[in-house]
């Protein structure tokens, strides 16, 4: 691991035990991977963390070339794909307004191959999702207590499922969620108040970019049930197949149809796509 920590690349950083991210999750991050050793849509991650920047008014001055530069020196003489976190933390609890600016570089931990052969098993959490009336659906927090709570009730699945506060199928603990219904390719939109995830907006373009139907909407919890295809999307993962949601099974053997199709197109659509880079 290789780790910047307000200007300097080493080998250890030391926060203190009074920062407030520490002491009270005031932090926000992102996450970030490489593709041939380079930065996989550094724009838009690096436009979402401005946002949550501004949400939690941490003032740090980053622009997004600063913010290239910074991971690029890290990865340097780095021979794999590696993932990224970037986290600002609110600071030090006796130096209000003195944000701390953290980089972690990890080698890629590529997700096992079984994810994709015979798919996952996926739970719905009893906890509702975040009203962004309480704390806006878009902020990308490191405050993920809920988060841990709605694993542990469902530790047998792979991800577990959180409806939004009105009852509308909203995202995962760390993942998007889609739908295939008659061929249409359906995901929860913004407004159900879920983070805009970049894999999701990537899986949304390519989509189109083949002609299928793709609608983000509010989807209601009897549509998982009734669906022919479920798949979930992260940034470290791509496109994962469902194989059981609860108890209902969605195929048998392997994943296949409009799930298959996109997985398989998923990385040279990026590849070539330059908007990407």
């Amino acid at each position: 691991m290789k780790i910047y920590f307000n200007g300097q690349w080493m080998d250890e950083a030391y926060v203190s035990a009074t920062d407030r991210a520490f002491m009270y999750g005031e932090g926000v991050y992102e996450s970030l991977r490489t593709y041939n050793k380079k930065l996989f849509a550094p724009h838009q991650h690096y436009e979402r963390l401005k946002r949550s920047l501004e949400i939690l008014a941490l003032p740090v001055e980053l622009s997004f070339s600063r913010f290239e530069k910074i991971i690029y020196d890290g990865l340097k003489d780095v021979e794999k794909d590696c993932t990224i976190r970037v986290m600002v933390s609110s600071g030090d609890e006796d130096e209000p307004d003195n944000p701390n600016l953290i980089v972690y570089i990890m080698e890629l931990q590529a997700p096992n191959e079984d994810l994709y052969t015979y798919g996952v098993n996926v739970g719905i959490s009893h906890l509702r999702a975040i009203p962004s009336v309480s704390v806006p659906s878009i902020l990308k927090t490191s405050s993920h207590a809920y988060l841990r709570i709605a694993r542990r009730e469902k530790k047998e699945f792979y991800e577990v499922i959180f409806l939004s506060y009105e009852g509308f199928v909203a995202e995962g603990s760390m993942s998007n969620i889609f739908l295939i219904e008659d061929d249409t390719i359906v995901t929860p939109s913004i407004e159900t108040g879920i983070l805009d995830g970049v894999t999701r907006n990537v899986v949304i373009k390519l989509a189109r970019s083949f002609g299928m139907p793709v609608e983000e909407r509010f989807i209601n919890v009897d549509e998982l049930f009734n669906c022919s295809e479920i798949f979930l999307t992260r940034t470290s993962a791509e496109i994962i197949p469902v194989r059981k949601i609860e108890s209902r099974v969605l195929f048998e053997n392997e994943p296949n149809g409009l799930t298959t199709l996109l997985a398989e197109n998923f990385k040279s659509y990026i590849l070539n796509e330059p908007s990407f880079w």
